[in-house]
């Protein structure tokens, strides 16, 4: 819906998760109990990802010496 170029990794969150959590407690033992009452559906098919549209990654040498791929890749991209 914009314009906008994802660049980089995989995020960790998915799109399409439950949430809403609601609690209770269990009578006898006083245990907490979590639940989620809702299902929230952001990303479309059957894969639960989003995927940059500029896949880069970044490599442990890349990271120790302060180098930045996908901030590179954005640099020189017209």
């Amino acid at each position: 819906m914009t314009n906008a170029i994802l660049v980089g990794e995989s995020i960790g969150e998915r799109p399409n998760t439950f949430q809403e959590p609601r609690e209770f407690t269990l009578p006898n033992s006083r245990l907490v109990v979590r639940y989620s009452t809702h299902f929230y559906r952001f990303g479309k098919g059957d894969e639960n990802l989003i995927r940059p549209d500029k896949q880069i990654v970044q490599s442990w040498a890349d990271y120790k010496v302060g180098r930045d791929n996908a901030l590179d890749w954005i640099r020189e991209y017209k």
